[in-house]
């Protein structure tokens, strides 16, 4: 054997040695080796939250140093570009409560598990919260009813998940007002509130509902129905005659109260009858509203004896005061 064969052959054997002395490196664990997770389940699903269930399986679980749920509004979320939670360390089925959702919104759910090599995810899941739902709202009741104002009490007894950015009352004097009659808005949120409905009409029947707005749209509460206080007769006052002439005499008087509705015109009247009115005897026109009325009453007949009594108008009709008598000279 020559020196180049014994090289050759000596060259081999060292070879051969090293080889058989080096470990096979490490296979990085994954999910088509050692270690499976299964596509998540998704349970409880509610406004604002849901139930995912998974399940990692093969493997010591030395080799799972973090299992989990992640989840987004886009597709393929990863533990870093969404939302996570752990299910704990090892292999075996783990429940993750998937907190602070919106409501009405799609998500899109991945299980993982993390070796001390790589992050491995499940097949992806969609799902989507229960959407919003309208609030709820009580009328509760109307207090101090006048000839044109009333106060009202209302709730807004849940949210529907969403935001009360409107509530308020509506009403009109046809039933089941809206937002598109007469409406005032008190504040917001969850809650009782009130407030005093303003420029009724005096004796007039109206329908009031409360109102709340969230993102499913606006809401009615149930429907009250009242009646305003009905305008009353004016209240007038007595007469007084004075400067008594042969053909004239002098009277004044007063109308103390409106009844609730405004005096279109007042005045006095006179006749040689008893209970002079201002459609079958002499009367003048002093005006309008409350206040003192008078007459410089002229033209009358010599030695003659005339009824005197003031009166006053508004929308509940013709009012008259007491009556009184006199003699011209």
């Amino acid at each position: 054997m020559n020196v180049f064969n014994k090289i050759n052959i000596l060259l081999f054997i060292a070879i051969g040695l090293i080889f058989s002395c080096t470990k096979d490196p490490s296979i990085p664990i994954n999910s088509s080796t050692k270690i499976e997770i299964s596509k998540p389940t998704l349970s409880a699903i509610t406004q604002v939250g849901a139930t995912a269930t998974a399940k990692a399986d093969g493997g010591l679980n030395g080799d799972i140093i973090d299992k989990g749920i992640c989840w987004s509004t886009t597709i393929n979320p990863t533990v870093s570009n969404s939302q996570k939670l752990s299910g704990g360390l090892g292999e075996g089925p783990f429940i993750v409560n998937l907190p602070n959702l919106i409501p009405g919104t799609s998500y899109f759910v991945r299980a993982y598990f993390q070796s001390k090599n790589e992050i491995i995810y499940s097949e992806q899941m969609q799902f989507k919260t229960v959407d919003y739902q309208f609030a709820s709202v009580a009328t509760n009741s109307v207090t101090n009813i006048t000839l044109t104002s009333v106060s009202a009490v209302g709730a807004v007894t849940a949210t529907g998940g969403g935001m009360i950015s409107t509530r308020g009352f509506c009403w009109n004097t046809s039933p089941t007002p809206t937002t598109a009659n007469s409406h005032i808005n008190v504040a917001s949120g969850l809650g009782t509130f009130n407030a005093d409905i303003p420029n009724l009409n005096p004796g007039t029947t109206y329908y009031l509902r409360t109102f709340a707005t969230n993102q499913a749209g606006t809401a009615y509460g149930n429907q009250i129905s009242f009646t305003t206080v009905s305008v009353k007769l004016a209240t007038v006052g007595s007469i007084s005659i004075t400067s008594i002439t042969k053909s004239g005499a002098f009277a004044s008087g007063s109308i103390t109260a409106d009844g609730g509705g405004a005096i279109s015109s007042r005045g006095i009247c006179y006749s040689t009858n008893i209970n002079p009115t201002i459609t079958s005897s002499m009367y003048n026109n002093n005006g309008t509203g409350t206040g003192t009325v008078s007459y410089s009453i002229s033209g009358l007949q010599t030695a003659t004896t005339y009824y005197v009594r003031a009166y006053a108008i508004n929308s509940a009709g013709i009012s008259y005061g007491a009556q009184i008598s006199f003699r011209t000279l």
